[in-house]
């Protein structure tokens, strides 16, 4: 906090003088009509109580201005503080039998996604299944690091609630060419709205899930979206 600065030296002369405190005069005529009139102490004419006013305003606009540039130095350190970074979890396809980045996320668990949807294009050899798996993910990009939150959509349970899953989640530091886990959520409520074909997709906001990153704690926090009404999840995470 900035300190009001003291009177300066001429400001408190004009003050001074005001009040009668100035040096006397070394004019002798002078001297000998102070002393005539004054006796003990000469009160205040209007003239000195003028310049008193004077110069106490001059006084109260210094004070003035300087809180007001206190008040200009404080208000744009308010106005840059960061407020938490919401990223909506994106639904999203990736392929199985290439190197990702949710493959590596996945590592462990690609060769049970990899014979399950060899087993549902078995079953079904005039469709097209795809090789592929499907996440709602995001990232962050806190000071330099890379952080990615992934929901898998495989051995997923049912909530009970429309367009809403229960499913694995991995939340990881993208740092080189191996993810350094940081938290594993095994069941993480994710919502989404499937299209007339069925396929979920982003193209609506009445379901989904968003994450949001505080950089003031450093933590992550995720809402539910369903049926245009958020609510929080019990989910907080530390980023290290």
């Amino acid at each position: 906090m900035q300190h009001i600065a003291p009177l300066s030296r001429s400001t408190t002369r004009m003050v001074a003088r005001a009040g009668g405190f100035d040096r006397q005069s070394q004019n002798p005529a002078l001297q000998a009509e102070r002393r005539i009139f004054c006796g003990r102490s000469a009160p205040l004419t209007s003239p000195h109580r003028h310049a008193v006013s004077i110069a106490l305003v001059r006084y109260a606009k210094e004070v003035v201005m300087s809180v007001a540039s206190v008040v200009a130095l404080l208000i744009p350190l308010a106005a840059g503080a960061q407020q938490p970074e919401p990223h909506r979890l994106v639904a999203e396809s990736f392929s199985l039998t290439t190197s990702n980045l949710q493959t590596r996320i996945w590592s462990d668990l690609v060769p049970a996604l990899l014979s399950g949807r060899k087993h549902l294009q078995a079953a079904a050899p005039g469709v097209n299944i795809g090789l592929t798996g499907l996440v709602y993910a995001t990232q962050f990009n806190v000071g330099g690091r890379v952080y990615a939150v992934s929901v898998l959509n495989h051995q997923c349970a049912n909530t009970g609630l429309e367009n809403s899953l229960s499913c694995p989640a991995r939340i990881a530091e993208i740092s080189g060419s191996t993810p350094r886990l940081i938290e594993e959520v095994p069941n993480f409520v994710v919502s989404f709205q499937p299209d007339a074909t069925g396929t979920k997709t982003n193209a609506q906001s009445r379901y989904m899930t968003i994450a949001s990153f505080d950089p003031a704690t450093r933590t992550l926090t995720f809402i539910d979206v369903s049926e245009g009404q958020q609510t929080a999840l019990p989910i907080r995470i530390n980023l290290q």
